[in-house]
């Protein structure tokens, strides 16, 4: 018998949104430690893989030897996903389109939300994107399909145009919104969403609100978390430790200082950057550079709230940055050996594959507005 809560970890695998990185230590190592764990306690992920890095890469192969290694690096650990067992899905940056590569260094445009971009283009990255995805994988798994896709930088407004392209490629589950986000600067507003919890269908033309008839494309909302005094004290002192540590940054990977215009690429505007206050300050439900205590109280937060949920099957959507992993790997491991001691008996781990399965065959787990 199925548990009530599904858990679905979604790992945004990436380098930093600013370009700087390298695969090996934001995305080879992590998700290598991640893949070993999951394995080991028995649990499905799901890696959302950003494509428009790597199609950047391949632009650059053959001028740069690093680029070329970094590229098959990247390549071999998505199969090295599939080998494993774990689900590979859609993620894209769009402000590596046009990159630039100068000095060592990418330059990227700053326009992080895919709904902003023309029709045309995004028509043209989903393509080009699912294209590489299942020319790489379909060799190991011949049945593999892009059926899932996380925004990012959360940006999927305007979102007409973008939830039609995503049909038209196959794509079934669209991931990046939360009650109350509101970044003004990257154009985000979810202040108004019509559902906080379950996966619904969306009017195409305003994702935030329910759809009255059923789509092909169903959003699922990430799980919103008010950390409190508590939770921002957990934070603060991480916060702490982190900064007294001085650990190494990838900056040595560089032979040259980081350019300013680099350091302070950011979707996130000075304006409209989330503010603290305290008490009322919203977050989702994340696995990153979070200590286990914070971890711990803001899943068991999501789960008392859900409590009541009038639904016999409840989604929790996590957002996972496996590139944040560093100096975090124990508490990752408790997190989620404590998350399967105590609510074991009600939950269970899915990849969105699976989730979306169980979706087509149970008519009544995505929500329609009503009259």
């Amino acid at each position: 018998m199925k548990k009530r809560f599904n858990i679905l970890i979604e790992d945004d695998w990436e380098v930093m949104g600013n370009g700087l990185g390298n695969v090996a230590q934001l995305q080879y190592l992590p998700s290598l430690f991640f893949m070993k764990l999951a394995k080991r306690l028995d649990i499905k992920l799901t890696f959302m893989v950003d494509v428009v890095q790597q199609l950047v890469f391949r632009e650059h192969v053959h001028t740069d030897h690093n680029l070329k290694l970094q590229k098959h690096l990247w390549d071999d650990t998505v199969l090295l996903m599939k080998h494993y067992g774990f689900d590979v899905q859609l993620h894209l940056h769009p402000q590596w389109m046009n990159a630039t590569l100068k000095d060592d260094f990418f330059f990227l445009g700053n326009n992080w939300n895919f709904g902003r971009y023309s029709n045309a283009a995004q028509d043209s990255l989903i393509r080009d994107s699912i294209h590489y995805l299942e020319e790489l994988i379909t060799p190991v798994d011949p049945d593999y399909k892009v059926v899932a896709y996380k925004g990012g930088s959360w940006g999927l407004q305007p979102s007409g145009n973008l939830l039609r392209n995503m049909e038209k490629y196959g794509i079934r589950i669209v991931m990046g919104v939360r009650e109350g986000m509101s970044l003004p600067g990257n154009g985000v507003d979810y202040t108004k969403l019509e559902e906080h919890n379950m996966p619904y269908y969306p009017d195409y033309d305003d994702l935030c609100k329910i759809s009255a008839e059923k789509k092909d494309v169903i959003i699922i909302p990430l799980q919103t978390v008010t950390p409190g005094i508590k939770g921002l004290t957990y934070l603060a002192a991480d916060m702490l430790k982190r900064k007294i540590s001085k650990k190494d940054s990838m900056y040595h990977y560089y032979n040259n200082s980081i350019p300013a215009a680099i350091n302070e690429l950011s979707p996130v505007s000075e304006s409209s950057k989330p503010k603290f206050p305290f008490v009322n300050y919203k977050t989702h439900l994340k696995i990153g550079n979070q200590p286990f205590p914070y971890l711990k109280t803001s899943f068991d937060q999501v789960i008392k709230r859900l409590g009541d949920t009038p639904f016999e099957r409840i989604p929790i959507l996590i957002e996972c940055h496996t590139k944040q992993y560093n100096q975090y790997y124990r508490d990752i491991e408790k997190f989620l050996e404590y998350v399967l001691e105590k609510y074991g008996d009600v939950a269970e781990f899915s990849s969105l594959s699976d989730f979306l399965k169980e979706t087509d065959v149970k008519n009544n787990m995505i929500k329609l507005k009503t009259a």
